[in-house]
């Protein structure tokens, strides 16, 4: 039986989920004067999506994305500067920024400190921050005086406990430089726990949030509350991705910088672009090139087999550690569009009292539940709208 976190009343109903993402601005007079319409930025590693919103109804204005090829931060740059000065009005603009470091666990409006700082945490998420900064300097050049507030994606994973968020190091190194599981993905995770509560009548006590798309996660959420991911210190660790590695062994990377003399820089390069779906099948990191590529190429077969046993592994250490499954979410563009992955991790879950519906699966086209109708734990898609977890953050700090 579908087990529901408790739900508390008033205003503290709405951070039951350890976050912002449930706060609505009842400052209806604020809002109608300072904060119609807010832009979004999610300037990402292999794409650039923005959302013009209507702040109050959170209806989408207008919205679009790029896709960017290689990375490029002075050409996204100039990119996010054109799409900024070609825009409808807005009052006010959000940031969806990858790294937020032990510094920020909340969404804060944007000052010279707070830039200064997402530039720092750069070397940790250097194919994300990076292009957030130039998201908020397009804006700022455009407009100095407009409000700009950041919103962090490791913001959600600060609940997750110690024991899963310390890395087994040497004590001095984890205090020094502030060593610790930060989790990626958060606002994703934030609005997939909402719209978990609005499907479900409630949010699930013991909910697996899966983000697939060019960078994967896989999240546990304990009553609303992140308490273990399969990112870590950077979005490289974990499950196998698009173009990155996700998990490898230390004592790997040690050989092969000190007996093979890969030097770090290509290491890094090698990690976070040349690996993962790309990697193995030499095909695509185009999960969809690389499953019609699949039936031909041994290495592109491979590459499937693999990203699905990643998924079931990472899914199934998170059900250990919530000791059970009442629902699980897939969301971005692999989650939502895939079936294929969907079943694929479905099937192996059985154990864990998890059944699709197969013709829900398969036609799937918005917000839904595809569990059988009696299936114990429920299967949800739901599309990422990280854009409203950054429009909540805007209200908390702008309406404040």
């Amino acid at each position: 039986m579908l087990r529901l976190g408790r739900l508390r009343q008033g205003r503290d109903r709405s951070t039951a989920n350890g976050s912002d993402m449930m706060i609505r601005c009842n400052n209806a007079t604020y809002v109608e004067r300072y904060m119609k319409r807010a832009l979004v930025l999610n300037a990402g590693s292999s794409s650039l999506k923005w959302s013009l919103l209507d702040a109050a109804s959170e209806a989408i204005v207008a919205q679009g994305d790029r896709r960017w090829d290689e990375p490029s931060p002075e050409r996204h740059a100039a990119e996010m500067r054109d799409l900024v000065a070609s825009l409808p009005p807005f009052d006010a603009a959000g940031h969806r920024v990858v790294h937020g470091g032990s510094a920020f666990t909340e969404a804060v409006r944007v000052d010279g400190q707070v830039k200064a700082t997402i530039k720092e945490l750069g070397e940790l998420a250097p194919l994300h921050n990076p292009a957030a900064l130039g998201g908020i300097e397009a804006v700022e050049a455009a407009f100095p005086d407009l409000p700009q507030v950041a919103a962090f994606d490791t913001a959600f994973h600060h609940t997750i406990p110690p024991e899963a968020a310390t890395y087994p190091l040497p004590r001095e190194w984890t205090e020094r430089w502030k060593l610790r599981r930060y989790g990626f993905h958060g606002l994703s995770v934030q609005y997939a726990v909402r719209r978990s509560e609005e499907l479900l009548g409630g949010v699930p006590e013991r909910l697996v949030v899966c983000h697939l798309g060019a960078g994967c996660s896989v999240t546990a959420v304990h009553r609303g509350h992140s308490v273990d991911t399969s990112m870590g210190f950077t979005p490289l660790e974990g499950v196998m991705m698009a173009g990155r590695s996700g998990s490898v062994d230390p004592g790997l990377l040690l050989y092969l910088i000190n007996d093979r003399q890969v030097s770090p820089t290509d290491l890094d390069v090698s990690l976070n672009q040349r690996s993962g779906l790309l990697g193995v099948s030499g095909v695509s990191n185009d999960l969809r090139q690389v499953i019609a590529a699949a039936g031909g190429n041994n290495q592109a077969k491979l590459a499937l087999a693999m990203f699905v046993h990643s998924l079931v592994r990472a899914v199934g250490m998170m059900i250990g550690v919530l000791g059970g499954l009442d629902a699980i979410v897939f969301t971005g563009g692999i989650g939502e569009h895939s079936s294929l992955i969907r079943g694929e991790v479905a099937d192996r879950m059985g154990y864990a009292g998890l059944r699709l519906d197969p013709a829900a699966n398969g036609a799937v086209d918005s917000d839904a539940d595809i569990a059988a109708s009696g299936s114990p734990a429920r299967a949800l898609v739901i599309t990422a709208r990280e854009d409203l977890a950054v429009l909540a953050g805007m209200h908390r700090v702008l309406g404040s």
